[in-house]
């Protein structure tokens, strides 16, 4: 006969359990630390080596389509967008392969199965903030002081973070089962780095020649309202979905989140069986 263990805790997010278990968090985030950048020549500098090589590809095209921005803007501009992109784009996939690529551990001891996905946020987190300082200094050397709006930047990372960790809950527990989400999210990743105000400013993609339908779409994709957010935090200027758009958004990543995070303490149960 199998014997199942399971939580006592019948809270929606078990809060209580993965705060008992903080510290295993430290460990396997502090495991993956190590794992990721052992017996590497460069080091940290990876974490700023693969945003720069997208920074100068879509800088350079940032140009041919914005020819009346200074260039100095228009590389600041993608550079903040390309590093916060990594950061989101990142935290899906580590969140997402964090139960396969931890399976020799799920069926030894019982422990929350969420702290696996949490765990694997800090590597990320890491190679963002390495980035992003990095990035800081010479913006504001260049453009002066930064906006008043800067204090928002801490909220607004915060808040993409709560909507890719449950997008990669949502994948983590599908990649259980389905073991083709890992081929298939990176596909889904790169349409929505090009579905986002990367090279292309919201204001130039409103002033296209294109049905008003494809104009809603594009402000109906969270992703959207979450960089413009970002970049009107870091440059005191918005360009983004107006604020009805913006609530619709909200409501979105909630509701999404909700369904992600109930999806996998639905199946974290049966999670041994398929691994």
């Amino acid at each position: 006969m199998k014997t199942v263990i399971t939580s006592e805790d019948k809270s929606f997010l078990r809060l209580n359990e993965i705060i008992a278990y903080k510290s295993l968090i430290k460990h396997l985030s502090l495991r993956d630390l190590k794992v990721r950048y052992k017996q590497t020549w460069l080091g940290f500098s990876w974490s700023v080596i693969r945003p720069l090589v997208n920074i100068i590809i879509f800088g350079a095209l940032s140009l041919l389509i914005n020819k009346e921005t200074s260039i100095t803007q228009n590389f600041i501009t993608v550079s903040s967008v390309v590093i916060f992109w990594q950061l989101i784009s990142t935290v899906i996939t580590d969140v997402s392969n964090s139960l396969v690529s931890n399976s020799n551990i799920l069926t030894k001891v019982y422990f929350p199965k969420i702290i696996l996905p949490i765990s694997s946020v800090t590597i990320s987190l890491v190679d963002f903030i390495i980035a992003f300082v990095i990035f800081l200094i010479p913006t504001f050397i260049l453009l002066g002081s930064p906006p008043w709006q800067i204090i928002l930047v801490p909220f607004i990372i915060l808040y993409a973070l709560f909507f890719s960790i449950s997008i990669g809950l949502f994948f983590a527990t599908a990649s259980v089962k389905f073991r083709d989400v890992k081929f298939l999210l990176p596909f889904i990743l790169q349409i929505a780095f090009y579905a986002i105000p990367v090279f292309i400013p919201t204001s130039k993609f409103l002033s296209l020649n294109i049905p008003d339908i494809f104009k809603t779409i594009y402000f109906l994709n969270p992703f959207v309202g979450i960089i413009n957010l970002f970049k009107y935090s870091l440059f005191g200027v918005y360009d983004g979905p107006n604020t009805t758009f913006l609530l619709i958004n909200a409501a979105t990543i909630i509701v999404l989140s909700i369904l992600s995070i109930r999806y996998f303490l639905k199946f974290e149960k049966s999670f041994a069986d398929y691994i």
